[in-house]
Formats: structure tokens, sequence, C-alpha cells
């Protein structure tokens, strides 16, 4: 059966803002062969092309997208190499990442178990670099192959040409919707890794708290991803109840002396080496990493009254300030102008220029 391209296709339930958009075209890749026959396509020769993951980091920003919107829907998860202790696997881009984090964990396979119930693919975890809880995404990577949508041919990007950063990577920002990811190989540990020392203002956001919830230690990756699954439950709103894209914004780094500056203004401003997410704070300003800091979005724009405060059919949840959620009714333009004045209010009063986690389509 050849590939099916739809018209003006309704992306409302693959976008967990629920956007009401819809796509001039629309096509689902399931497997090598319907990526050929794609590229042979005329309608994938004359539009625009724009790839969509799990679409709970997409904004549709408006009422048409006005191109070829590309699903990569191909599964299935394989070891391809192991020893006493590692194991190399290799992953279609359209499998559920927390299915992966499962299985891997459910293995005793440790390297990705802070990463658990973090909605989304495979191949999308690697064009944002996920990292949570002290662990990326970039610690496991071995190469990502690829399909480049302006030549046809195959391009398999090595971890170090994939340019992973903080919350982006080559396929996020210069390469953005050119190279389609079809399988993503990774390097997982045989012997526990993990980093459990995520500690925040509140005790909800201590890692160890939910922990001690589980069993006593030593944890496993099981436990350690349970652990962070009961707490990314607690902390966030369910995109059921609440459409939302999680975090809206990236934590800003700025110079220690700005620092300083803030918490002067900021009660309980916290900080973080920018290098890594190193929660285990005891000695990291001794190693030459805090003439940059990280700090967090979310407090800025809570003390600025934006927690729980709502403008329309667009707010922020009731926990946390950094989650810009809908009543399900918001259109694109709405979330993006809510989302704008609670930049502009940071920028008038830190000098601060927040930068937009999600995709804006």
């Amino acid at each position: 059966m050849a590939v099916e391209i739809y018209k003006n296709f309704p992306l409302r339930s693959l976008n967990t803002f629920r956007i009401n958009s819809y796509a001039k075209y629309y096509v689902e890749l399931e497997n090598e062969k319907d990526i050929e026959e794609l590229l042979e396509n005329d309608v994938f020769k004359t539009e625009r092309k724009v790839i969509l993951g799990g679409g709970s980091n997409t904004i549709f920003s408006k009422p048409t997208i006005d191109a070829l919107v590309i699903k990569p829907l191909i599964e299935g998860i394989n070891i391809l190499s192991e020893d006493d202790e590692s194991v190399t696997i290799k992953v279609g881009a359209g499998e559920n990442w927390h299915n992966l984090v499962l299985w891997a964990v459910n293995q005793n396979y440790s390297g990705i178990e802070n990463l658990a119930y973090i909605p989304g693919t495979v191949g999308a975890a690697v064009v944002q670099n996920l990292a949570a809880y002290g662990q990326t995404l970039e610690d496991v990577l071995v190469e990502a192959e690829t399909i480049d949508l302006d030549s046809g041919e195959l391009k398999v990007f090595s971890k170090e040409e994939t340019k992973p950063a903080y919350r982006t990577s080559i396929f996020k920002d210069k390469y953005k919707n050119r190279f389609l990811i079809t399988f993503v190989t990774i390097k997982l540990s045989k012997i526990p890794n993990y980093d459990t020392h995520y500690h925040g203002r509140f005790s909800y956001e201590s890692l160890e708290r939910w922990l001690k919830e589980i069993k006593e230690p030593p944890y496993t990756p099981k436990d350690v991803a349970m652990a962070v699954t009961m707490q990314r439950k607690f902390k966030l709103p369910s995109t059921d109840e609440l459409p939302s894209c999680g975090s809206f914004f990236v934590n800003p780094f700025v110079t220690v002396e700005k620092f300083h500056e803030l918490e002067k203004r900021v009660d309980k401003l916290q900080h973080y080496p920018i290098t890594k997410m190193e929660y285990d704070r005891l000695d990291w300003h001794d190693t030459g990493q805090d003439e940059i800091v990280k700090i967090p979005a979310g407090r800025l724009l809570e003390v600025l009254g934006w927690r729980g405060k709502w403008i329309g059919n667009v707010g922020t949840f009731d926990r946390h300030a950094l989650i810009v959620v809908s009543n399900g009714k918001a259109t694109g333009e709405e979330i993006l102008d809510f989302a704008n004045k609670m930049k502009q209010s940071v920028l008038d009063t830190f000098d601060i220029e927040l930068k937009t986690e999600v995709n804006i389509v």
C-alpha cells in the first residue's frame, strides 16, 4: 500500500496544547519503505516540510500550517551489542520516550531513569537534547540515523555532530526540519549511575523525598524512574485536564555578578552550574564553572505574579509559573501572546530575555 498524504488534516489530537490547527498536507511514516515512497511524491517535492514528533513541545501558531507535516512512527527497540558493563541499543525514532525508559529500567539498565515520564518520542528527545533531574540525552547518545529531506540521502550523525547543548541540538537550530531522524542508538549502563541529588525550593521537588516513599537505598534504576514519575505527576498538570507543553521557557544563564544582584531582589533564588545539572552542589563552585550560572525562570515569573495567573483562555499552572496552560479553547496566537507578555515583564523588571523552549510552527 502506497504511503498516503492527507489534505487539510486536523492536528488538534496531535499536540498536547490541543490547538485546533490544520495541516495543508499530512503524512505518517511507519517504516523506511514509506520514506522512500514519500521522497518521490510530488507534494513532498513542492511543499515546505515540518517534522512533528509527539506534539508535546509544539505550538501551532496559525489556523492552517502551510506545509507538509511529517510524523515519523518508526518503532522498535533492538540490542546491538553488550558486555558486562553496558548495552548498546537501536531505537526507532517514533518510539514513545517513556516506554523506552520503562523498557530500560525493567532490564535494570541505567542512564535514562531520571528522564522518566517525559512525553514525546525518541527522535524528538535527540532534537531537544532531553534533560531532567541530573541526566541528559547526550550522556547516553551514540548516534542518530537520518534522512536528508533536501537530498534524500542517508546521513548518520555522531553524538558530537548533533551538537547537543542545553535543551537544544543542531536539529532544533541549524537543521530544523531538514533531517528526518529515523533511528537513534544509545548506550546504557548495567551498573547504576543515576543522580538523586535534584532539589528545589519546595520539599516535593526533592527526588530523595519521593525515593524514601518507595524504599530504602540502595536504589535500582526502576526505583528512581518511579520516584521521578511520582514527582512529575505531582508537580506538573495532566494535559488531559490542562492542555500544556510543560516548561515554556528555558532557564536563563547569567553572570555571577548578575545573580548576586538578582538574589537581593528575589527571595530564595537558586542557581546551578551550566555545564551539567549537578544538583549535589557541595563542590561545584570550586571547579571554575561558576563564572556563568543558571537560574530558574519560574522563580522570576513567580515573584512577578505569574503563577496561577490567567488571561482569557490561557494561564499558568498554579504550582509552577513556568508552565503555560490553556482551557482547551486557546489558539496558538493566544498562547504566544500570553507568553510574550510573560517575557516582556521579566525583561522590563530584571533585564533578562527569556528564550522559548517550545517549538513554534
